[in-house]
């Protein structure tokens, strides 16, 4: 099996969202796909929910701080 070129790995982390479905596109176990991801510096759709989900958190709890002062 031909190596993974990091463009098209960067394409499937950012179309699919989640691991596994990024893997399945690519024909490999989530896990690889993860590693790939590390290997390469890539934001895995998992890690990307997890941020978003920090950042509207974030920005919730800042618009109801206001609201309180």
């Amino acid at each position: 099996m031909p190596p993974i070129g990091k463009d098209r790995i960067e394409r499937a982390a950012r179309m699919y969202a989640s691991n596994h479905d990024a893997g399945s596109a690519l024909g490999i176990a989530p896990g690889s796909f993860s590693r790939l991801c590390r290997r390469y510096g890539i934001e895995t759709p998992q890690a990307r929910k997890r941020r978003q989900r920090s950042e509207w958190q974030r920005d919730y709890l800042s618009l109801h701080n206001r609201k309180e002062q």
